[in-house]
């Protein structure tokens, strides 16, 4: 399904950029904009809660930290949150989901590795690795294939598609690097990796071939792909602006073509509707949807001493989008999983 897999690096880029900001009251659970509402997930006992993946039925995937400030893999469904355990390690990470409600993602091991797992019927399975010592799973399809990336025995990181127990590595485009970030339903999966020259570049897997999207950029960054082959995901330009792009049939749009911000976008659903974020030197982060040409900034946004930083993270296909809001107050900063159900 449609999962968000690099939060971690999007906080750093946040804190780098100086774009924290000030929280005095609760998010609110309905906004007065006519086109889309949202509530707050609620969370474990800890500061924060990271959304990945939202399924086809309204079930979430993401991270949530528990009141003993380890992070666990979650499940969210009809207002119910449940910690998946771990692989016998202190923390775990949810980062997909498919429509059977099935969850991929990384834990910690009884002897602190970091390694793939597969949560289903209630049970947790280390899916190994290709080599090394660990490995991540991102997306699970309805067919259950699993995607993701392993460190290999010679110590490079390679993408992977685990099927019926057995991990495939799916090679690279000449580099030391590759990482498989979504499978849609016709098995075509999309992610990124680096070339002989280094370079990062978006990428698809199509029929057991690897192949660059031609992203006209310095690098780029294959995030989401939907069942109709179109793919969505972050460049960054010479100028070192970071902007959303689309592919499609080998074309790319810059979704912030002649805009002074920096942005991503994080999915895609059937239906061409694209989530993410937008931002600039002055203005907060904000989940964004793209549709049908137009842009939406959703909230909550700053209000008098409160003030708000939002990011999109997955979209399934009846506009539900999963997301969070980083918020922080007397310098305590805190995340909070937000649901939106956006209106076209």
């Amino acid at each position: 399904m449609r999962s968000f897999k690099t939060f971690w690096l999007l906080l750093l880029v946040v804190m780098a950029l100086g774009w924290f900001v000030v929280q005095r009251s609760p998010l609110q659970a309905q906004t007065p904009n006519p086109n889309y509402s949202y509530v707050n997930l609620g969370a474990l006992g800890g500061q924060h809660m990271y959304p990945s993946d939202i399924n086809d039925f309204g079930r979430i995937a993401g991270s949530v930290e528990t009141e003993f400030s380890a992070m666990r893999a979650f499940v969210w469904r009809r207002g119910t949150l449940s910690n998946l355990g771990t692989l016998g390690g202190n923390q775990s990470y949810g980062y997909g989901i498919n429509d059977t409600g099935y969850v991929v993602g990384e834990s910690t091991t009884s002897n602190n590795k970091r390694q793939a797992f597969y949560w289903r019927e209630e049970q947790m399975l280390n899916l190994g690795t290709l080599g090394g010592n660990v490995s991540t799973a991102l997306d699970v399809s309805n067919g259950e294939r699993i995607v993701g990336r392993s460190t290999t025995s010679t110590g490079d990181t390679h993408a992977f598609m685990w099927y019926r127990n057995t991990m495939t590595d799916l090679g690279t485009l000449g580099g030391n690097y590759s990482t498989a970030n979504e499978i849609n339903d016709h098995k075509v999966i999309v992610g990124w990796s680096t070339n002989a020259n280094g370079e990062t570049r978006a990428c698809i897997w199509k029929n057991g071939t690897i192949i660059d999207l031609g992203i006209p950029a310095v690098k780029s960054y294959g995030y989401a792909i939907n069942n109709n082959e179109q793919v969505v995901g972050m460049m960054e330009l010479s100028d070192g602006q970071r902007h959303a792009f689309l592919w499609e049939n080998g074309v790319t749009t810059d979704l912030s073509a002649g805009l002074n911000q920096y942005s991503g976008a994080n999915d895609i659903n059937d239906a061409g509707t694209i989530v993410g974020f937008t931002g600039d030197d002055t203005t907060p982060l904000a989940a964004t949807v793209w549709h049908n040409g137009t842009r939406l900034r959703m909230g909550p946004f700053s209000q008098a001493s409160t003030e708000y930083q939002t990011i999109a993270t997955a979209i399934n296909e009846a506009n539900q989008i999963a997301g969070y809001a980083i918020v922080s107050a007397d310098g305590v900063t805190r995340t909070d999983g937000i649901i939106w159900q956006f209106e076209d």
